[in-house]
């Protein structure tokens, strides 16, 4: 019979973070049109450790919130510019960007959570997702994934001089208020040389994980992070046992359900990257004391 180590939790404490961590994917993507306002604001004011956020860069070089490579899924680009003959995320300027309509997809798409005020919702940048967390007050971390850092030369030191400057530091002996997140080791590589007090998570995206593939996978994180971020069905107990082994924590992605939830807790994983943060912090009542400054975010914004 598996049961639960004690090795995690130890593993997990070292960086001061508690344990279990619980990560906020895009903000409370469920509840909300993911990486957009409303999206960011629920999830600080359900108690969550860390919201994640995927930064790109625009075309003139401003640092945003948007997950897709390509615009199609989540906008209207093809009404607003309908002479444009791609809809690549990249090759669109901030200014392009803020034409466009971010949540009304989300109603088409969740008639049962559709709300009239997700209409319209614009784009947000990296520096306006760090004013709404406000880490330091707050204290709820920013997990920021590095989305598809190759198309970005030199967007770690970008992001590493944006936190500097936003005087967001980590302090000895408190949980971290970054945690980095990336599919590609080399840019997870750069920030630990560019910031090597924020923890790493190297995330994987196989379906599949044979020992050897998952031993792999191991050697590489050794390397390059201090984490590693597994799909959730091939979160096996013996797999995160051998990343215990070797010192390495297991944030399995993504956790929506009570079930899925009560078996990784059982397989020891050591956190849970969810769309849905208030499920996970009513599942291990973990609601956080907000902050005065929280507070005052509009009482509209989380009502159900």
């Amino acid at each position: 019979m598996i049961r639960p180590s004690r090795r995690g939790k130890e593993i997990i404490e070292k960086y001061n973070f508690d344990y279990p961590v619980l990560i906020a994917h895009r903000g409370s993507s469920y509840a909300a049109p993911e990486s957009t306002e409303p999206a960011m604001r629920k999830s600080v004011q359900s108690g969550i450790d860390y919201i994640e956020m995927d930064v790109q860069r625009t075309k003139d070089g401003e640092l945003v919130i948007f997950h897709d490579q390509e615009l199609l899924r989540l906008t209207d680009a093809d009404e607003v510019f309908p002479e444009r003959d791609n809809y690549r995320f990249r090759n669109f300027t901030l200014e392009e960007l803020r034409k466009l309509d971010y949540g009304s997809w989300f109603n088409e798409a969740y008639p049962d959570r559709a709300r009239e005020e997700y209409e319209g919702l614009g784009i947000l940048t990296l520096e306006e997702v760090i004013e709404i967390v406000d880490p330091v007050n707050t204290g709820v971390g920013l997990a920021i994934e590095l989305k598809s850092p190759y198309l970005y030369s030199e967007i770690e030191k970008e992001i590493t001089d944006l936190l500097e400057e936003k005087d967001i530091y980590e302090v000895e002996a408190e949980a971290p208020k970054v945690l980095f997140l990336s599919f590609s080791p080399a840019s997870l590589e750069r920030l630990g040389e560019l910031r090597p007090e924020s923890p790493r998570l190297l995330l994987t995206s196989s379906n599949v994980a044979t020992k050897w593939r998952w031993d792999g996978w191991l050697n590489l994180t050794e390397e390059v992070a201090e984490g590693i971020g597994p799909k959730g069905h091939v979160s096996m107990p013996w797999y995160i046992a051998s990343a215990h082994k070797r010192g390495l924590f297991v944030f399995p992605y993504v956790i929506n359900h009570s079930w899925q939830i009560k078996v990784l807790t059982w397989f020891s994983a050591d956190g849970y990257i969810t769309d849905r943060p208030e499920l996970l912090n009513s599942f291990f009542d973990r609601a956080k004391e907000i902050s005065e400054r929280t507070e005052e975010i509009g009482e509209e914004m989380f009502s159900d």
